[in-house]
């Protein structure tokens, strides 16, 4: 075999191997790092190699003749064009030195603040909430004896505790949330409510106010409180967690 026939190989068994991996990986070629660059260089303007440069690090090889096209998509059955470069579903666009240059990583950095509202209690075999606001924001049931927490998002906190308190039939999560604290309540156990109902996001140098009525913007900060639990070594009662 001839060493762009070895480069080819190698590339094919070990998508993203470097220009250095394939020098050492090579009998012989350790002398011909500049040949190697060279012919990876060269594979990848005749379309046979996809060479990608990530912000930090070596440029990388991957291979683009297996069975499968660019992005796993099918390659084109006989009779059929292949989508042009750029398309959904075709190759693609590369520079003409066939290197990809790696997106810059997206940052966002969020801040939440919780603040404690009371204790919840259970009397005349009933749920007693502290009272809230009718407002967009997030929710922390901490029971620290057991060291477990349940974090929540809703647009009406109000509303979800009446939830809890009064859950109906259909309502699978605030029937067990429901149940789950009447048992520990029942044990004696101390269970604390937090609400959270101002945030901030800091996108690049962009710091601005969370905006609480999007539904996306509650769920990215709630699994990062979730997360945030589990790193301080709470128990999240959260289904998927």
């Amino acid at each position: 075999m001839t060493l762009r026939d070895d480069i080819l190989a190698l590339i094919e068994e070990r998508p993203g191997i470097t220009d250095a991996e394939i020098v050492r990986m090579i009998p012989g070629a350790e002398s011909r790092h500049q040949q190697v660059n060279a012919r990876c260089r060269k594979l990848a303007e005749e379309g046979l190699i996809q060479r990608i440069k990530p912000s930090i690090g070596a440029i990388t090889n991957l291979p683009l003749t297996s069975k499968l096209g660019t992005e796993g998509s099918p390659r084109p059955r006989g009779g059929e064009k292949p989508p042009p470069e750029g398309a959904v579903g075709g190759r693609p666009a590369e520079p003409p030195d066939g290197t990809i240059q790696a997106v810059a990583p997206t940052s966002i950095n969020i801040e939440f603040f919780w603040q404690s509202v009371g204790e919840i209690q259970f009397l005349d075999e009933t749920l007693h909430f502290p009272r809230l606001p009718a407002r967009a924001g997030l929710y922390r049931i901490r029971l620290p004896v057991s060291r477990s927490v349940y974090v929540g998002e809703t647009v009406n906190l109000q509303r979800r505790m009446q939830n809890y308190r009064r859950p109906g039939a259909t309502q699978t999560t605030s029937v067990w949330v429901n149940d789950h604290l009447r048992n520990r309540l029942r044990d004696g156990e101390l269970v604390l409510l937090e609400t959270c109902t101002d945030a901030m996001t800091t996108t690049g140098t962009i710091r601005q106010g969370a905006d609480l009525k999007s539904k996306i913007v509650r769920v990215m900060i709630e699994h990062a409180a979730i997360l945030s639990e589990k790193q301080a070594n709470w128990i999240p009662l959260n289904k998927a967690n």
